[in-house]
């Protein structure tokens, strides 16, 4: 069985998840989003996505970011407004329109 680099480094993203500090997550997925071609980040986007902004059964939460407040914690908020600005290179925003618009049509798939 062959593993794509992008799967080995999901894996080691979902094992430090937990334990490295939110400002180190958002470093690692912005270096993953730079190192790896949208098509194998395709492998990884539902876990991105899930460990963001949590699961819809709400066994994940996320980043919890209903509760991060820039009055509250500067820092984290402003680290993940960066990450998440449409405007940034690295941020999720561009993930998501690479990932799109590498995706096949529809019409393509027919």
């Amino acid at each position: 069985m062959v593993f794509s680099l992008c799967s080995v480094f999901q894996a080691s993203l979902k094992a430090d998840y937990i334990n490295k500090p939110f400002a180190q997550r958002c470093q690692d997925l912005v270096k993953v989003i730079e190192d790896f071609p949208a098509k194998e980040l395709h492998t990884i986007f539902p876990w991105l996505v899930e460990s963001i902004f949590g699961s819809l059964d709400g066994i994940l939460v996320g980043w919890n970011l209903r509760c991060l407040q820039g009055r509250v914690n500067p820092v984290e908020y402003s680290i993940a407004m960066e990450f998440l600005d449409p405007g940034s290179a690295s941020s999720l925003t561009a993930l998501c329109t690479t990932t799109r618009s590498n995706s096949p049509r529809p019409e393509a798939l027919a």
